[in-house]
């Protein structure tokens, strides 16, 4: 049992929940956000004007979990939801300045909160090993990149 724990997925599994739950806390407390609806805002951010589809892909969540974080997004007023100009049947989602303003807000000061945790820790050969475990998970699910 105990090389179940010391497993690399255990471990990446147990490091992603304990940060998750510092960025949960910090954004709840300090910027009345979940993590998860952060997520949503960052990926509006990045994506730019785009579908629940594209969101839910890059988050790796369902469509319905996303279209419930939109729609409480939409209704504090950080996001705004209009018909896709090139599909009348699509939506898009895109930050209002409310969301702008509240994601730059809240991910400086995640910046702030999470300071330290990288301690000791190569980050470049870090990323570059999350990098090979996603293209290695992308393959073992026999999904395209």
């Amino acid at each position: 049992m105990d090389s179940l724990l010391d497993s690399t997925a255990f471990k990446l599994s147990r490091a992603t929940v304990l940060i998750e739950r510092i960025a949960d806390d910090h954004l709840r407390h300090s910027h009345g956000i979940r993590y998860a609806p952060f997520l949503v805002l960052m990926m509006a951010r990045h994506l730019g004007p785009t579908s629940q589809r594209a969101i839910a892909a890059n988050l790796n969540v369902s469509r319905a979990s996303v279209t419930q974080r939109v729609a409480a997004l939409v209704a504090d007023g950080h996001l705004a939801v209009t018909i896709d100009p090139r599909d009348a049947r699509a939506n898009l989602v895109s930050l209002t300045e409310s969301g702008s303003e509240l994601f730059d807000r809240a991910w400086t000061g995640l910046e702030g909160r999470q300071d330290g945790l990288d301690a000791g820790v190569d980050e470049l050969a870090l990323a570059t090993a999350l990098d090979r475990l996603i293209v290695n998970a992308v393959a073992a699910l026999g999904e395209g990149t």
